[in-house]
This record gives structure tokens, C-alpha cells and sequence, in this order.
């Protein structure tokens, strides 16, 4: 990927105090730890957020990420308190996230929940299975079918765990993979919608984040809108 000017701002602020910054990430982007000098999303972010004036205020630091190719919402800690009391929330599942995706195939059931354990394989350092194994790690994922679209399921999923690929390996696993996605998805399908439909990426959009301030006590419901590179796939396949 190409290098980015330190002063390159990619994302959109969805909410910002003296704790917390939540913001959208583009796809394509780190959410952060690269490995060859790489600008991230949170080398941009600690460049433009403002700066806290709590006293346990530290460089803003991500809470979760998203994989290169996912865009959407991001939660980063301004404070110490709050990045400690954030990690609570996400390990008592009270980070709330929803997402859009896109699958393959649209004989889905309106509504559905997937509960399969996942585990990596040995054949990638990042890449994940489902396991029956007892080492392996409960995963849950709850869809509903928002629209169809000729071959496609267009979704709205929520997760109740944060597993590495977790949506990509859930989808592939009851045979609707991700549009566009790389590893877990349908080589044939994804060339013919770059070709057709212009996708360059896997159709996942983390939409929609809830959750109770950590220091304030405040409900956040935050959202971020498709971005434009998913919603003209959309249009392309809704005008076919």
C-alpha cells in the first residue's frame, strides 16, 4: 500500500471528548501494529485527535480493530481510565457491533444465528476454522436478511464475540462467504463482481457501535454510513 503523507487524515470523527475518539475507518487501512513503517489508522488519529486534558491522558490508543479490508467504526481511548474500562466492556460482551455484509447466495433465512468455535489454521498465521477442538474459541454471530439482490443476501449482522475473521469464516462456513473476500470466499464470484460491480474489497461495513460511556455513564449509539466504494456495488447489482 502506498505511503501516506504523516498529515493524511483518511477517517471521519463519529464522536469525541476528553476519553474517547470513535471514527470511521476507510478500506484498505490498518487499524494499527504494522510491520513495515506503514501508516495506520491510529498514526492518523493520534496526529488529529485533540488532546485530552485529563490527567491519566495518553496517546489514543485502538480498543478493537477491524481487518485492512473492513471499513467502519473504531473505538480509541484518550485516558487510561478509559481504555481500561473499555477493555472490561469488550470482554463482558458489552460492546455492541453491527455490521453490513454482503454474501454470496441469497437462499438465506430471514433470520439466523451461527455458533461455531473458531481456531487458526496451520497453514496461514491469521487465517481461521471452524473447530470442534477444545482449545478452540466460542464464536457467535445473529443475521438478518435486510434485502436480496439477484444472487446476493445483503445483511445486517451482529457479533457477540470478537473473533479473529469471525463474520468472513461464520459466512463461508454455512456456504454464503463474504462478497469479495480473498481468503474465505468464492474466487469465480469476486472476479466477476470487480469485473461486473467494481468491488475491490470484502462487502463488510462495521455500522452501527452501543455502548455506556466508560467514565460518564452516557449510552453511545453511534453509526457510520456506507461508504461510497460499497454503495456503488450496490447500485450496480440492484440496476442489473
Amino acid at each position: 500500500m502506498a505511503k501516506r503523507s504523516p498529515h493524511y487524515r483518511s477517517f471521519a470523527v463519529a464522536f469525541e471528548d476528553d476519553h474517547l475518539i470513535v471514527v470511521s475507518k476507510p478500506g484498505g487501512l490498518l487499524t494499527n501494529m504494522a510491520e513495515s513503517g506503514e501508516q495506520t489508522l491510529q498514526d492518523q488519529v493520534r496526529r488529529h485527535a485533540k488532546k485530552s486534558a485529563e490527567p491519566d491522558a495518553v496517546a489514543p490508543s485502538a480498543v478493537h480493530r477491524l481487518d485492512r479490508f473492513t471499513s467502519g467504526l473504531v473505538v480509541f481511548g484518550k485516558t487510561q481510565r478509559a481504555l481500561e474500562a473499555m477493555g472490561e466492556l469488550l470482554r463482558d460482551g458489552k460492546l455492541e457491533k453491527r455490521y453490513w455484509v454482503l454474501v454470496c447466495g441469497a437462499d438465506l433465512p430471514k433470520t439466523g444465528r451461527i455458533e461455531a468455535a473458531l481456531e487458526r489454521t496451520e497453514s496461514g498465521k491469521r487465517k481461521m476454522q471452524v473447530s470442534e477442538a477444545e482449545h478452540a474459541q466460542p464464536a457467535q454471530t445473529e443475521y438478518e436478511t435486510e434485502e436480496t439482490i439477484g444472487d446476493f443476501a445483503l445483511l445486517s449482522v451482529r457479533i457477540h464475540t470478537g473473533r479473529t475473521h469471525q463474520i468472513r469464516v461464520h459466512c463461508a462456513h454455512i456456504g454464503h462467504p463474504v462478497a469479495g473476500d480473498n481468503i474465505y470466499g468464492d474466487r469465480k464470484v469476486n472476479a466477476e463482481l470487480r469485473r461486473q460491480h467494481g468491488l475491490q474489497r470484502q462487502f463488510i461495513h462495521a455500522r452501527e457501535l452501543a455502548f455506556a460511556h466508560p467514565i460518564t455513564g452516557e449510552t453511545l449509539r453511534l453509526q457510520a454510513k456506507l461508504p461510497k466504494d460499497l454503495s456503488r456495488v450496490l447500485k450496480s447489482l440492484r440496476a442489473k
